[in-house]
């Protein structure tokens, strides 16, 4: 006995489920892209205020080797410690404007005072403190250059930085 084939015009057609969308994101997702926007938002003013703390310190270091590269042309040594002192100066009205009105030993006692360590020996410090103010001033220029240099470099942070 044969059973009668059914009869497919009267079945329902098949549902499918609506598309899967990506939106809405669920909140993780929300959460997870707010502490990456707000992370480079803040890594973008770290990045600048980095840069314009350290626009000031390149300028002084590249004055100073433009200095020295004219020193060893014209061995003028009493032009360089004025040049390397003006360097200095320079730096320190940005940095520590305190430091604007001092010379002789309280400018080379505060310039130690903001170092991690004697960049000047006594000679440079000598120099520095009293030999301005001669005519003429002996002492090693290339001890001057390394200890301006390193001082730049390594000086104590502000406390306004």
């Amino acid at each position: 006995m044969q059973t009668p084939a059914p009869d497919l015009s009267q079945l329902k057609d098949i549902h499918l489920p609506s598309p899967v969308t990506d939106l809405p994101i669920a909140f993780g997702w929300w959460l997870l892209l707010t502490v990456f926007i707000l992370l480079t938002i803040a890594g973008i003013i770290y990045g600048l205020k980095r840069h314009e703390k350290n626009k000031t310190k390149k300028a002084a270091l590249l004055l100073l080797s433009q200095q020295y590269e004219q020193l060893k042309k014209h061995k003028d040594t009493q032009l360089f410690l004025q040049q390397s002192n003006e360097v200095l100066k320079r730096y320190c009205l940005d940095k520590y404007p305190e430091a604007a009105s001092l010379s002789g030993n309280a400018w080379t006692s505060f310039l130690n005072r903001q170092s991690r360590k004697p960049y000047f020996d006594a000679d440079v410090e000598k120099a520095i403190s009293q030999g301005l103010y001669q005519p003429q001033c002996e002492y090693d220029t290339q001890t001057l250059f390394s200890a301006c240099v390193s001082w730049i470099k390594n000086n104590k942070e502000s406390s306004n930085d």
